[in-house]
């Protein structure tokens, strides 16, 4: 058995973990069967955002005409597009295994517990005094469907096409369903969405996914209220029956499931060793990052606190400090924002009004849509707006954006949010004329406005 000061089973964000332990010389030992880095730059965000960048260039040339320029040629080369992605992201492993200094050990292999502080690891036995958890989460399966006959795909599978199919059907109608939606329909395949909600992105608030649908739904076959009550294929094509909203049947090339994801803690031995996994699959954590058992912690996707790379990240960071600077505060993760990029693009921090609604809470809001400001009405853009929504005292509860640059948008709010968390720094701060940000200034101006008076003048302070 070989022993190690620190033990990190995952080798997704949890790597910079590994390089900090290295530089501080800390004898680490890393196990992931890889290829490392985990899922943001080989199967996630680094390739699909790659993809999506593309798609955002081709509906940015169909809209040309709206400013009077006609150079649409009707053909896009899907299988350059994905090319050109591996081609990006490939030797990712490799830059990771290097960059690693110091007493640290990367195991390429599948790891399994033998207990809370040791795993095995192929043939080798590892024990570490410190143990992180860090083995993230995985595409959702469908329930029932058995993948030998109908063989779909889900979205790690998308990054192995050679190029986009004639049809295609998404069920799911979250921000990946979304957002694989948007490719596809870019590259010219016909999409159905399959949903069984009555609206796309149902986590969004309220007047964003309306916004969101109205631009986004006349772009794909959107089948709302549904769900697959079968699925078929043979001699190359899927067939889907449906069941609730419009039933009539779907016939595509491929069929990819986007359902979510689930924590990879199933069949890595956790059952015997006394730390806790929820009935979702998560290892729970408290504030500290600590699992139920000492000494060992979990972070990133696995543990479901925020299953977001931005958030994996801080957590990494928040551990690095708590292991080498003897840290002993709660990690504090402040306002968690999110976007989503799509056409049009979503970003949002905060909470929703259909949330404030259901707990009973007093709040002031603003909509301002991208038109009624002078960057906005220049792009002709149709759909687009921003919602504000505060407490009467004049603290910012929630941030919503969709349209051009909404996760750039966001930001001007995040950290007015994290720190003074007052409307009226948004208000009093210069911001550049004909911009887009005048769209967050503009918000927040409403709902300064309808603040009670003692908030306005609290704001001046």
């Amino acid at each position: 058995m070989k022993t190690y000061e620190l033990l990190i089973v995952g080798g997704g964000g949890a790597t910079a973990l590994a390089r900090r332990a290295g530089e501080e010389g800390v004898k680490t030992a890393i196990v992931d069967p890889g290829p490392l880095g985990g899922t943001c730059p080989n199967r996630g965000c680094i390739p699909s955002k790659i993809l999506l960048q593309h798609a955002t260039v081709v509906e940015n040339v169909r809209r040309a005409p709206r400013f009077f320029v006609d150079v649409w040629a009707g053909k896009v080369d899907s299988a350059k597009v994905l090319s050109w992605m591996r081609r990006e992201i490939a030797g990712t492993h490799e830059a990771i295994r290097d960059s690693f200094e110091g007493p640290v050990e990367y195991f390429q292999e599948r790891a399994e517990f033998v207990d809370a502080h040791t795993v095995r690891a192929g043939k080798e036995e590892l024990r570490g005094k410190r143990v992180v958890i860090a083995t993230g989460a995985h595409p959702t399966p469908p329930h029932g469907v058995d993948r030998e006959k109908v063989p779909y795909l889900v979205s790690d599978d998308v990054f192995r096409m050679k190029q986009a199919p004639k049809s295609i059907a998404i069920v799911g109608g979250g921000f990946i369903a979304c957002e694989f939606a948007h490719f596809f329909a870019s590259m010219g395949s016909e999409v159905t969405m399959v949903e069984r909600s009555a609206e796309l992105l149902m986590a969004e608030d309220e007047e964003v996914r309306h916004a969101f649908c109205a631009a986004f739904c006349p772009r794909v076959d959107y089948r709302a209220n549904a769900q697959v009550a079968s699925a078929e294929h043979s001699r190359g094509k899927f067939r889907l029956k449906l069941s609730g909203g419009r039933k009539k049947g779907v016939e595509v090339e491929a069929l990819l499931y986007a359902l979510g994801r689930r924590p990879n803690t199933a069949g890595i031995g956790l059952e015997g060793t006394g730390i806790a996994v929820n009935e979702r699959g998560f290892v729970p954590v408290d504030d500290h990052l600590r699992t139920n058992v000492p000494d060992v912690w979990a972070v990133g996707d696995v543990n479901g606190r925020h299953m977001f790379t931005h958030a994996t990240t801080a957590q990494v960071e928040y551990l690095a400090e708590v292991l080498f600077e003897g840290r002993r505060t709660p990690i504090d993760h402040g306002p968690m924002p999110h976007a989503v990029f799509t056409d049009p693009e979503v970003g949002a921090v905060g909470e929703t009004e259909q949330a404030l609604r259901a707990r009973g809470a007093k709040y002031v809001k603003s909509v301002v849509k991208y038109k009624d400001v002078a960057k906005g009405s220049a792009m002709k853009e149709r759909h687009g707006l921003a919602k504000l929504l505060a407490d009467p005292s004049g603290r910012i509860l929630g941030f919503h954006v969709v349209g051009p640059e909404a996760s750039v948008l966001l930001h001007q709010v995040v950290p007015v949010m994290r720190w003074r968390n007052h409307v009226s720094s948004l208000t009093h701060a210069v911001t550049v004329h004909p911009s887009l940000n005048e769209l967050v200034a503009a918000t927040a101006w409403e709902v300064l406005e309808r603040l009670p008076t003692r908030s306005r003048r609290l704001g001046r302070a």
